[in-house]
């Protein structure tokens, strides 16, 4: 199976803009590694967030997840920042494969907020995307 969210975490991840700002502080699903000892500071999450697929009952090989890009900063300027950059290169995916997975798109699902960190009480910047993919791994 083809995994959506390590593909935005790759095309992320080598994204110059986001990774100067965020370096290696990018994670599918949720914050991991050393980095609550190290913040806060930049840095993005690729979570799922479920809600209704745009293929229902088609038979094709793809198919749409919504996600949640969620962008950490040591202030909320800094988050909403995170997010900008990280966005943009979104936006920009036109039929690219990254992680063994083929995204053909990723659109925006609803506008953008600010937040805190329920746990670490990080500010936050959120937004959703609806992302098509291939079912299908791309060796």
């Amino acid at each position: 199976m083809s995994d959506p969210i390590a593909a935005l975490v790759a095309l992320l991840t080598a994204d110059a803009d986001t990774a100067h700002l965020a370096g290696a502080d990018i994670f599918g699903g949720e914050l991991a590694g050393d980095i609550l000892d190290r913040g806060p500071k930049s840095a993005i999450v690729v979570a799922p967030s479920g809600g209704p697929s745009m293929t229902g009952a088609s038979k094709a090989e793809f198919d749409t997840q919504r996600i949640d890009l969620i962008a950490y900063g040591a202030t909320p300027a800094e988050a909403n920042r995170m997010l900008a950059t990280a966005s943009r290169r979104l936006w920009a995916i036109d039929r690219e494969v990254a992680a063994g997975t083929l995204i053909h798109w990723a659109n925006r699902a609803g506008g953008f907020g600010p937040a805190r960190d329920t746990d670490t009480q990080w500010p936050q910047a959120f937004r959703s995307f609806q992302v098509l993919h291939s079912l299908k791994e791309i060796m």
